[in-house]
């Protein structure tokens, strides 16, 4: 009896304890790292229902690290991408500038050589703006005013239509009318990147198309080209500050890869979204904004 009792006591205390056991075993494996593991429920009791909250927080805790080690890459890309942005003129100018400090110019060399610094100034000129407007635009509130989103855009297209014919590009609006809240600069600056990034993929000519719909909280607005379209790669990296999908392209188009990352905070202070896909139905791109800043 003695035996038996024995036996039964220590398979009675195994079944009890085995859940313990396994949540002490996943639980060294996500100190060690294994952010994966999870541990087996094999009942619905107070046992069982403590794995599963386990479970849970071992889900959020494995997110949370791969939001960090995402973010942690981001920001690498970004500090290289800067620092790649600073090195190129910084060393032109430098040449230059050694160059004009040297006296041996001829007069058209001299002229041609402090054109180049004052280009290459503009440049940084300019980044610097672009990052001071990133910046501002993370760090401000927002106060939204009623606004047309029609005649928006409608303004625009006016103000393209003559710069645009010169690229045979022809400019089309289809608006839905309504109003809604907007916050009117900063949704024309949204507009206007959009519109630049667009008629840049269209070498050849062709067509820019607003299209713009009412929402019960705001306005959708899509902007399309027949451009060369964007590759599948890109699609997921094209807000990211620095990023150029044609990096020698956009470089000698004057562009820093920094108006679509201030459209994506733009659309996220009206709390809305942007999404980019290529065409089905044409070659070319569309760029769908969504700004649900509200309706009066």
């Amino acid at each position: 009896m003695a035996v038996l009792c024995a036996a039964l006591s220590y398979t009675v205390s195994r079944l009890l304890t085995a859940p313990l056991v396994g949540l002490s075993k996943t639980s060294r494996a996500i100190a060690s790292g294994d952010f994966s593991s999870r541990v087996p429920i094999r009942s619905g009791d107070e046992v069982g229902a403590v794995s599963q909250d386990f479970n849970d927080m071992a889900g959020q805790m494995e997110k949370t690290v791969l939001e960090l080690h995402q973010a942690v890459e981001r920001q690498e890309r970004f500090v290289g991408s800067f620092a790649h942005e600073m090195k190129t003129p910084m060393t032109s100018l430098i040449g230059y500038a050694e160059l004009l400090q040297s006296g041996t110019l001829t007069p058209a060399e001299q002229s041609e050589a402090a054109g180049y610094v004052y280009s290459e100034s503009k440049r940084l000129s300019n980044l610097s703006r672009k990052l001071l407007e990133l910046l501002v635009v993370k760090e401000q509130g927002l106060p939204l005013v009623e606004v047309s989103p029609g005649e928006l855009i409608g303004a625009l297209a006016v103000q393209l239509r003559p710069l645009l014919a010169q690229r045979r590009i022809s400019v089309v609006c289809r608006c839905e009318p309504g109003r809604c809240l907007l916050e009117p600069d900063l949704t024309w600056s949204l507009l206007l990147n959009l519109a630049d990034n667009a008629q840049k993929a269209m070498e050849r000519g062709g067509e820019l198309q607003f299209q713009a719909d009412m929402l019960e909280d705001g306005v959708r607005v899509q902007v399309l080209d027949t451009g060369r379209g964007i590759p599948e790669e890109a699609l997921a990296h094209l807000t990211e500050a620095f990023y150029r999908v044609d990096k020698a392209r956009s470089r000698k188009q004057g562009g820093f890869g920094l108006g679509l990352a201030l459209c994506q905070e733009i659309a996220a202070l009206h709390h809305g979204s942007i999404r980019f896909e290529n065409r089905s139905d044409v070659q070319g791109s569309c760029v769908t904004v969504e700004l649900r800043g509200g309706r009066p």
